[in-house]
């Protein structure tokens, strides 16, 4: 049986250049050397379109903020307003309260009927001869 050797990889010298070139890309990209290159005329529409959607990225979460924080502010608006509604709601029950409104109108010469309400119906229409020859009123 034959035994299982160990082979060493052996980097050819374009594969250490390929690690060179990356990073020199990166530091030519950072430079602007890029722009040099024969293939950059071509690639110049597509970094133009990567940077107008960077700018529309950018723009969209600018006004996503811009929005967060009057949606927060109209909340906190909404909270304010809420109470004072509930507390002018109380108050205003305690004013139409009746005690209340006959100790403020006995200030001012205003005093509470002791003589309970009569009820006031309207008659039936009844035609005219019946008016005049039976009235109502009389026993």
């Amino acid at each position: 049986m034959a035994e299982n050797i160990l082979k060493e990889t052996q980097k050819t010298a374009q594969d250490r250049t390929n690690g060179k070139k990356k990073s020199g890309f990166i530091l030519s990209l950072f430079n602007g050397n890029f722009l040099t290159y024969e293939k950059s005329p071509g690639l110049l529409n597509f970094l133009l379109f990567i940077s107008a959607l960077a700018v529309l990225l950018i723009a969209n979460n600018y006004m996503a903020e811009k929005k967060v924080r009057r949606i927060e502010n109209l909340r906190n608006e909404v909270t304010e307003l809420r109470t004072i509604y509930i507390s002018n709601k109380a108050e205003l029950m305690y004013l139409s309260n009746q005690s209340d409104i006959a100790r403020r109108l006995e200030d001012k010469g205003f005093v509470e009927s002791t003589v309970p309400p009569r009820i006031i119906r309207k008659e039936k229409n009844r035609s005219f001869l019946l008016r005049i020859f039976h009235p109502r009123n009389q026993h």
